[in-house]
């Protein structure tokens, strides 16, 4: 009687230690890893304007630093959405290819949805429970941001996960050509441009965005300007304007111009399309009286008004 007891006892304990993973046991479960790499590298379409000389392409090889400089975490329950484990904003350091994220050890199995957000200054942007980012808030309007999410299962055979973080923004650049010496300092506004985005890559609140740069080389006018997608094709119109910086008023740009922007050369608005990942180029060429507006469009430049420019 003595020994049936004794194997039942022990049949039973090897059940148990073969069907889960103790937390107490001496080698402890591994805990929910992730191994980060980034996707979008280069803009789609980096090539068309780098043989252009207006960009210049990354090494696809360079460490993961070099792409996404900090990384932000967060875990969801995946039935109820709540948060139950988050990670700060910290830098990235190290010359390694990938980043690895490691949750607590103690994080009971189930299954979760893990987000992470890349190029983040802080979480200032985020919502209260990061599931979605203000784009144009501080610390992110001129960040090139990154996003991954994914739902996993994580018991003890599944415990590693890879992750690829995507770019979320595209990018206007805009050169100029044979401005007045004068000239040295430009104002954009952008229409309908989106600035929220999800963590599902779900875009939203439609904004325009007015940008400043004061040129540090007149001579050579490069603009490099990182915005969300437009609200559809062609649905966001671009409007330029050229001015000298001393001749800006106290009270700063004033669409209207007005005394204190004489020199001020404002081009014919143009409607452009931005995307995900991808460039949008355009040439603007002064000749006497005016500017002449080109855009990038297959490898070649096509005036605003559909001319192709050989």
């Amino acid at each position: 009687m003595y020994m049936k007891y004794w194997r039942l006892f022990t049949f039973g304990m090897f059940a148990v230690l073969a069907g889960s993973c103790i937390r107490a046991d001496l080698e402890p479960c591994p805990p929910l890893t992730f191994t980060l790499d980034v996707q979008d590298k280069n803009y789609f379409n980096v090539d068309e304007a780098a043989r252009y000389g207006l960009v210049q392409a990354k090494d696809e090889n360079l460490p993961f630093r070099d792409y996404v400089s900090t990384v932000y975490c967060a875990l969801y329950n995946a039935e109820t959405g709540e948060m139950v484990c988050e990670q700060k904003n910290r830098e990235v350091n190290g010359d390694a290819s990938t980043e690895t994220v490691a949750f607590p050890q103690d994080l009971p199995y189930g299954r979760y949805v893990v987000t992470v957000w890349g190029n983040m200054k802080s979480e200032e942007p985020l919502s209260e429970d990061a599931t979605q980012a203000e784009m144009e808030a501080v610390g992110a309007q001129a960040n090139d941001i990154y996003l991954a999410t994914d739902t996993i299962d994580y018991n003890y055979d599944t415990s590693f996960h890879k992750l690829s973080l995507h770019r979320t923004k595209g990018a206007l650049v805009i050169e100029a050509e044979g401005l007045p010496e004068n000239i040295n300092y430009s104002v954009k506004d952008i229409s309908n441009v989106y600035s929220v985005v999800t963590k599902d890559f779900e875009y939203g609140n439609v904004t325009q965005v007015r940008t400043h740069t004061d040129w540090e080389n007149p001579t050579s006018i490069r603009t490099h300007t990182v915005l969300c997608p437009s609200e559809g094709e062609e649905a966001s119109t671009l409007q330029v304007y050229f001015l000298d910086k001393s001749e800006l008023s106290q009270t700063g740009f004033s669409r209207a111009g007005g005394s204190g922007q004489k020199s001020m050369i404002v081009p014919d608005d143009v409607n452009i399309t931005l995307r995900r990942n991808e460039l949008t180029v355009l040439r603007y060429v002064y000749r006497e009286p005016g500017i002449e507006v080109y855009i990038l469009v297959n490898d070649r430049w096509e005036s605003a008004h559909g001319m192709i420019v050989d």
